[in-house]
């Protein structure tokens, strides 16, 4: 009986220690986990006053109404297309997911310009053309005041299925008001990729 016990306490062990070496991205010592991050290209949120009174809107002064549901535009990835992953030979993704998403104003933006006109930011990624719903990646509630850069953190969801496409795309819906000048504003997404 106790050479049977002491042979449950060493298969317990591996047990244990196959799933601690698993971790986060449940490929444990078959997975290789590669920071992957990918820019956005500039992109442009109109402001509500005509390009020739732009210039002396006040931009801490959000105009009225609700931006619109194209305040920003899709942006397609190809994770596998990456410079992190060239040369590296691998089957599919264990895991992927979002880490961060950062937003930078630039100029011609006006002077003085900050991301105060949203009240919150949520991303959403899809297969290009799929008829499956968005998944949520990102979400910043509420959007930090006096802010020309941003940082949105990933919600630890597990896109690697979407990523596995050729394309994907990460869609934003935002609350907030409009800015009274064009906003202008670059970024980059970190993903988390763990390969197999």
């Amino acid at each position: 009986m106790e050479r049977c016990g002491s042979r449950l306490v060493a298969w317990l062990c591996l047990v244990a220690i196959g799933l601690a070496a698993c971790g986060k991205n449940g490929g444990g010592l078959l997975s290789t986990s590669v920071p992957v991050t990918l820019d956005i290209s500039e992109q442009t949120i109109p402001g509500y006053l005509p390009a020739a009174l732009q210039a002396t809107c006040n931009p801490a002064i959000p105009g009225l109404g609700s931006l619109g549901p194209d305040s920003i535009l899709p942006i397609s990835f190809d994770i596998k297309a990456s410079q992190e992953l060239k040369g590296k030979s691998f089957v599919g993704f264990v895991r992927v997911e979002v880490d961060h998403v950062t937003l930078t104003i630039v100029s011609p933006s006006q002077a003085g310009q900050t991301w105060d006109f949203l009240d919150s930011i949520k991303l959403y990624a899809q297969v290009v053309g799929s008829s499956n719903p968005p998944v949520l990646v990102a979400e910043l509630d509420p959007v930090p005041n006096g802010q020309t850069e941003i940082e949105i953190p990933g919600t630890g969801t597990d896109i690697s299925d979407i990523a596995s496409a050729d394309k994907f795309q990460i869609s934003g819906v935002v609350g907030g008001r409009p800015p009274c000048a064009d906003v202008h504003f670059v970024g980059a997404v970190k993903f988390d990729v763990s390969l197999k």
